[in-house]
């Protein structure tokens, strides 16, 4: 059984593509693809969407063996600002394109994946190991909303 989770920035999208095999998961793209950088060239929120999208398509179609998609979505806690409006506009790509390919998608908030922001990363390097390259929060959220949703539901 094969999953992806995804985790935006403003200045990124972090994806990772877990398998379940036996009873053991296999973090498929560690040395390969799971960062896509949004293009400093593109300044306004109506073309960073735009290219988002062909880029999420992209990655679906890449892999096309997934079962469901999970989502870390931002922790509003009352308080919202002009960089966490724009990851939500990029979470709501994420929905529409899975919709579009047929495939069921979960958000979650740390409270669900049993953790917080300042100990995902921890989290992340006991149960898959971490990337060698671009290592952050980012990617240890996409990681880690795809192991407890394949950990949970399959």
């Amino acid at each position: 059984m094969t999953v992806i989770g995804f985790r935006v920035s403003t200045k990124e999208i972090r994806y990772a593509v877990l398998e379940k095999r036996d009873n053991s998961i296999v973090f498929i793209n560690r040395d390969g693809e799971n960062l896509i950088k949004f293009p400093t060239s593109i300044t306004s929120i109506e073309d960073k969407v735009f290219w988002a999208k062909s880029e999420i398509d992209r990655i679906l179609r890449i892999n096309s063996t997934i079962k469901k998609i999970y989502l870390k979505t931002n922790e509003f806690n009352g308080n919202e600002n002009s960089s966490k409006r724009e990851t939500t506009y990029i979470d709501a790509l994420i929905l529409l394109s899975a919709k579009e390919h047929t495939i069921p998608v979960e958000r979650k908030l740390y409270n669900q994946l049993g953790t917080s922001s300042n100990k995902v990363k921890g989290v992340c390097e006991v149960l898959l190991g971490k990337t060698d390259k671009y290592w952050n929060n980012t990617m240890a959220d996409a990681m880690l909303v795809a192991y407890r949703g394949l950990e949970n539901d399959f």
